[in-house]
């Protein structure tokens, strides 16, 4: 207790009130059935929640309940379902395990919360303003598009991913052999959870390295304590996410042999180069960074060459150009028909302007310039990141308080005492309020402009868009005992949650791609015997979402099956099932056995 309670005297009463006051604004959105950033990620991430708490195995990643027939492994390790799974497990005694389960989907989200804006308080405190904790709160509202993924059910790994940034840009401005070792061991774990951040958290290895060369004092230290952790931390990283029947595998898409190895030789390399601390030359220092980097790219190519092509490397072409290709969050913002006019891109506003702002003021500032400079490269990696590739989106918002905080306050009238609020101890030197904001201002003029010139081809349409039109429909129903769903990957991600042990053929995840693609191929009018699809996955009923016949008859002649199947109509070999809601559900009678039965509605 006493612990606890050195916690709580030394925490600034501005981050708990910006704690309840997210808390409660993410709560109230929940309640009107509002997920800014929610997705069927969540639904798949419950499940294999339940997936861990049933088999006791945290190595055991071939979840139940996903049948293409092939087994479907998930490429999320254990850790990340962690604190759901030992929270759910010290309420059960009292509630029950399913009560539990959803008790710590609400909670842990806002707990992970409080450490993230404990975090970004402590980045903040970095700067020299007058009054940190409204800066806070200014920073927590221009990151609103990141902080949703603290939501209470927003329960995908991102926030945990984000608890990581936020750490690594405290400890990159702050400076010394310490926190670069840690840095080494944050570089880690987040690889232990996903590579996809490698290209943050490679920022901090490129400070090190360039202080490295630039020959300033303890550059090599740094380096070293960098290198070597990352290898230590790396590998025991290894050997609590893998388990031993794993040791020797190369998986391309989760923590394996192969993203051991990058660390470790990484790590090793990184310590060994910091040795030519004492050469004279920048070029040297220059040229051994770059031999490393070169060589340790060239060993892994040629230890695991499968893994060339990148982590989707077992996706089929099929699937990636008819479902890959066509998830909004997988597209660039240039390539998205839709993304720049949407009310999404709306919540970003603030977070460009400010992360231009940082921009200016990393190169303008006379003092904390470190902060700044370092700030500024995490917002803008991040907004560059986003820009390309639309999942990276959420994440720059984090990063943007202090420059947002610096352009209202140069926007503020002098005369205004609201204004001291937002600004630095001297305020000498700062650039003025239309310097701060032309930047962002000329980006996001920028963006609307290039899409204009050169708008995005609309995609074309598919059969299997008739099919999943209404989106995450598809629990509620208690199924034969031994039924297998053939259903889009959407409606097939909803139903897992099925009191009864339903299994499905295809979930929006990469591992599912060969349900995916079967999936995918039934309902495209080139298949010449659909049917086959259903005997190849043993599947003994099939869901597709309902449709006005009216609606369907422009593209009813495009695809027949879909159309038919949607308005009820359908072929001689699929028997109709009698239920209401957004769904039509088919039982398969050739499958045998639980075919022959319909699912009820369960509530």
């Amino acid at each position: 207790m006493s612990t606890i309670g050195a916690i709580y005297r030394r925490t600034h009463p501005s981050v708990a009130i910006v704690w309840l006051a997210l808390s409660a604004v993410l709560s109230l959105l929940l309640l009107q059935g509002k997920m800014p950033n929610g997705d069927v990620d969540d639904l798949l991430k419950l499940h294999e929640i339940r997936h861990l708490l049933q088999t006791g195995n945290p190595f055991d990643r071939t979840l139940t309940g996903i049948a293409q027939p092939e087994p479907m492994v998930s490429h999320w390790p254990w850790i990340v379902d962690a604190p759901y799974a030992l929270l759910a497990v010290a309420l059960a005694p009292f509630v029950g395990m399913q009560a539990a389960i959803s008790t710590a989907a609400f909670i842990v989200p806002p707990l992970l919360l409080l450490v993230a804006i404990t975090l970004l308080f402590l980045v903040i405190r970095e700067f020299e303003f007058e009054h940190p904790g409204a800066v806070l709160a200014v920073a927590a509202f221009a990151g609103l598009p990141s902080f949703a993924e603290f939501q209470p059910w927003r329960i995908d790994y991102h926030n945990l991913q984000m608890l990581i940034l936020l750490g690594a840009a405290l400890l990159t401005i702050r400076g010394g052999r310490l926190a670069a070792g840690l840095n080494g061991a944050l570089m880690a774990l987040s690889t232990a959870i996903s590579a996809e951040m490698a290209p943050f958290l490679a920022l901090p290895a490129g400070f090190y390295a360039l202080a490295f060369i630039a020959g300033k004092k303890d550059a090599g230290k740094d380096l070293r304590a960098y290198g070597l952790v990352l290898a230590a931390t790396g590998t025991a990283a290894f050997f609590v996410v893998v388990g031993p029947h794993a040791y020797t595998s190369a998986a391309c898409d989760r923590y394996s042999l192969l993203h051991l190895t990058a660390l470790a030789v990484t790590g090793v390399v990184l310590a060994g180069v910091s040795a030519a601390e004492r050469a004279g030359s920048r070029r040297i220092r220059a040229l051994c960074l770059l031999a490393g980097a070169g060589a340790t790219a060239a060993l892994l190519v040629f230890l695991f060459p499968q893994c060339a092509g990148g982590p989707l490397v077992g996706v089929s072409d099929y699937a990636r150009d008819n479902w890959l290709s066509r998830i909004k969050q997988e597209h660039s913002a240039f390539l998205s028909p839709d993304f720049l006019s949407s009310d999404r891109f709306a919540r970003f506003f603030l977070a460009i302007l400010g992360t231009a702002a940082t921009c200016v003021l990393a190169i303008s500032g006379k003092t904390t310039r470190r902060a700044w400079i370092v700030l500024a490269a995490f917002s803008t990696v991040g907004l560059l990141l986003g820009l390309l590739y639309l999942r990276y989106l959420r994440f720059f918002p984090l990063f943007v308080g202090p420059g947002v905080a610096l352009l209202v306050h140069q926007a503020f009238p002098a005369r205004l005492s609201l204004r001291r609020y937002f600004g630095a101890r001297s305020d000498d030197g700062l650039p003025g309020v239309s310097l701060l904001a032309a930047p962002g201002v000329a980006i996001i003029a920028a963006l609307f402009l290039v899409q204009m010139v050169w708008p995005p081809a609309e995609m074309r349409p598919l059969g299997i868009d008739i099919a999943r039109a209404c989106e995450k429909a598809g629990a509620g129903f208690v199924w034969p005992d031994g039924a297998r769903l053939f259903a889009p990957p959407n409606i097939g991600a909803a139903a897992l949650g099925s009191p009864v042990g339903l299994e499905v053929v295809a979930v929006p995840f990469h591992t599912s791609a060969k349900g995916i693609e079967r999936v995918l191929r039934f309902f495209d009018p080139a298949t010449p015997d659909p049917a086959r699809l259903l005997d190849e996955t043993k599947a003994t009923h099939v869901a597709v979402c309902r449709v006005e016949e009216e609606t369907l008859k422009p593209v009813e002649a495009q695809f027949p099956l879909a159309s038919r199947l949607a308005t009820g109509k359908p072929p001689d070999w699929l028997a109709e099932c009698p239920v209401a809601g957004p769904l039509r559900i088919y039982r398969y009678p050739a499958a045998g056995g639980p075919s022959g039965q319909c699912p009820v509605a369960s509530r």
